[in-house]
């Protein structure tokens, strides 16, 4: 079953201070949400282990897609991450991987009004494009070796002297599901991702019903660890971590958790 060219319309990229990332938009009860992983947004303090963020202001650009792969003129938002902290429009898990940013509400005509906290730095035309939640898939529901496509800018390949990726259009990896941590609540997939598809969308294909479904974040790849130990010192050793082609995703369970957070202290 191939994926419509329409879905690339979700995925968003992400800046915050020096680091980047991918996100999806999704729309629950007529309020617009942004979804990304949370090493996306903050990083870990190295003594106090706390999570600190990157930045003040997050950006997203939102691209459309009319013609194929050429994106037009992007939509630019600037969230004042602060305020929106303050208001408690953003909420991180406290153990998975995961943010979840309240973007705004629609109303019975379908307009969109922002909270406070967030500017549009660049309008284009089209409308805002959501997934709506309705059509996602839970943990306990996912099935083995059904298929799946990760979507995501993965800024980290190549170089830009290259010219061999369009850096504003997102990349699109198949792959399957192939298994499930009961004990993580996570899905493995036998799928490569690298820096950048961080917090990127993963949809699975149900061929049998001829639908596509939200069922996870991207949040890390899984590595094939190559160690060499010395001989006359097996003490000594030295570790290669290298891409092995699986990835983990979290799936959108925690993103129902952490919407039902959004709005209270």
């Amino acid at each position: 079953m191939k994926l419509p060219l329409n879905n690339l319309n979700y995925p968003v990229k992400i800046s915050i201070g020096n680091s980047s990332g991918s996100g999806f938009l999704i729309s629950y009860e007529n309020n617009i949400y942004l979804v990304t992983a949370k090493h996306v947004v903050y990083q870990q303090d190295n003594i106090t282990k706390n999570y600190v963020l990157f930045g003040d202001k997050l950006k997203i650009t939102c691209y459309t897609f009319l013609e194929q792969l050429s994106p037009h003129i992007p939509r630019v938002y600037e969230i004042e991450v602060t305020k929106i902290l303050l208001d408690n429009n953003l909420k991180s898990h406290p153990t998975a991987d995961i943010v979840v940013i309240k973007l705004g509400s629609k109303d019975d005509k379908s307009v969109l009004s922002f909270v406070p906290g967030i500017s549009v730095i660049q309008n284009a035309e089209g409308a805002l494009v959501h997934y709506l939640m309705d059509g996602s898939r839970k943990f306990d529901d996912l099935e083995i070796t059904n298929d799946v496509f990760v979507l995501g800018y993965p800024v980290s390949l190549s170089t830009s002297e290259m010219k061999q990726i369009n850096y504003d259009a997102p990349l699109v990896r198949k792959g399957i599901i192939a298994g499930k941590n009961y004990e993580n609540k996570t899905i493995v997939l036998d799928c490569p991702v690298y820096g950048g598809n961080s917090g990127g969308m993963v949809l699975e294909m149900n061929s049998e019903k001829s639908k596509i479904h939200l069922i996870g974040v991207v949040v890390q790849f899984i590595p094939f660890v190559d160690q060499w130990r010395n001989v006359r010192f097996p003490e000594l050793y030295n570790s290669n971590f290298q891409n092995s082609g699986y990835s983990i995703a979290l799936p959108v369970d925690y993103i129902y958790d952490l919407i039902k957070e959004i709005g209270t202290t």
